[in-house]
């Protein structure tokens, strides 16, 4: 069996070509994480050191985490294209298995990638006669938790070998909680698509493909986690006269020229309106209205400023404003939008909202379109 192998999960940008277990070519660059420039030459240049090319190769087998994000993308497109095209079976392997890989000794593995600030991902194997079997599937973690649940499956006759990088950051502390633990030679502890191959190997053995490929993401990206942890931070509020001061701004750098403070003064003491501020860090970041008129809330502005929009804001101000509107027994809920405002739409859709009409030349030439999102049942009494 010839095995393609891929490893793009760090900044090492790995091709490594087998028969069967045998290394016919193994090709590495360390350039940064400029995969999607690297990786097509490298596979050209295995398959011309082996006098092979693509239709030689029986399996596909790529990293699918964990690592760079963008990296583990990179490498499981590559592979899945192959295998459109040429129908070759494929396998991920995790970045943890593949290091384990690495240690030939019977016992306890447990392959550890540092994440930074006492986290981890982990996973933990045991080698018996070159048999892997998982015993803790990758995991992330703090690494006094990792620890833990690797101390559940020691046993006073089990040796226990860290590899990964997380093994020379947490090497104190590893030391201090398994008295007898080996830590792996530094060679050990880089991603190699050799061993990613060997694993994939052993996998196809137990016929455990995997054509419809995905990546393994034991964590959300670092730009996903930091909206997170800033909408936590959002709190939305009831506008007050108050808060009109600092809207205006917002008004004269991000909004149309109709609605000014005086105008907000007279909704604001309108019965039929609400309308809502979010704020962080007691700035003024957005505000949204709606006004009802008989049962139906007909959604105003929903306005966010320039420099935090894309970050959920509108979302959390919208869905505040349909809650308020089925609290007041509205039974629907309406907006207009500007046919060209596509990631406004787009949200309205995932917010339940359906076009049901549109107004000509409602944006300067540009239509308008009617949104609508049923909220109940009209009541017959």
């Amino acid at each position: 069996m010839k095995i393609l192998s891929i490893d793009t999960a760090s900044d090492i940008c790995g091709v490594s070509i087998l028969d069967d277990d045998n290394l016919l070519c193994k090709l590495d660059t360390n350039m940064g994480r400029t995969h999607s420039e690297n990786l097509m030459p490298l596979v050209s240049q295995a398959f011309d050191e082996t006098n092979l090319t693509i239709n030689n190769i029986d399996l596909l087998v790529c990293d699918k985490g964990p690592g760079s994000f963008t990296g583990i993308r990179i490498g499981i497109s590559t592979v899945k294209a192959f295998h459109d095209v040429l129908n070759t079976p494929c396998i991920g392997v995790s970045s943890l298995e593949a290091l384990a890989y690495s240690i030939k000794e019977d016992g306890l593995i447990a392959s550890i990638i540092d994440c930074k600030n006492n986290n981890c991902y982990f996973a933990l194997y045991e080698q018996k006669n070159n048999n892997y079997i998982e015993l803790i599937a990758p995991s992330s973690s703090t690494i006094t938790g990792a620890l833990n649940c690797c101390k559940e499956y020691l046993s006073n006759n089990n040796s226990i070998t860290f590899v990964g990088d997380g093994s020379v950051t947490y090497k104190d502390t590893i030391l201090a909680e398994f008295e007898n633990a080996t830590l792996a030679n530094p060679q050990n502890n880089i991603l190699d698509s050799y061993l990613l191959a060997l694993a994939g190997l052993n996998k196809a053995k137990e016929n455990k493909f995997e054509n419809d490929l995905l990546p393994l993401y034991l964590r959300k990206p670092q730009a996903q986690r930091q909206l997170e942890e800033q909408l936590r931070n959002i709190n939305i509020d009831f506008m007050t006269l108050q808060d009109l001061e600092q809207i205006s701004d917002i008004l004269q750098s991000s909004f149309d020229e109709f609605w000014t403070k005086d105008i907000f003064k007279d909704e604001l003491m309108a019965n039929n309106s609400i309308y809502l501020v979010a704020k962080l860090n007691q700035q003024i970041v957005g505000f949204g209205g709606i006004k009802m008129i008989l049962e139906e809330a007909n959604v105003m502005n929903i306005v966010v400023k320039k420099d935090f929009r894309n970050q959920g804001i509108g979302t959390l101000l919208l869905e505040k404003l349909i809650q308020l509107a089925k609290e007041k027994k509205s039974t629907s809920i309406t907006l207009e939008v500007n046919e060209e405002n596509y990631s406004a739409i787009h949200l309205y859709k995932k917010l339940g909202f359906k076009q049901m009409g549109s107004r000509k030349n409602y944006y300067d030439g540009k239509d308008g379109y009617i949104m609508t999102k049923k909220l109940s049942k009209r009541r017959i009494h």
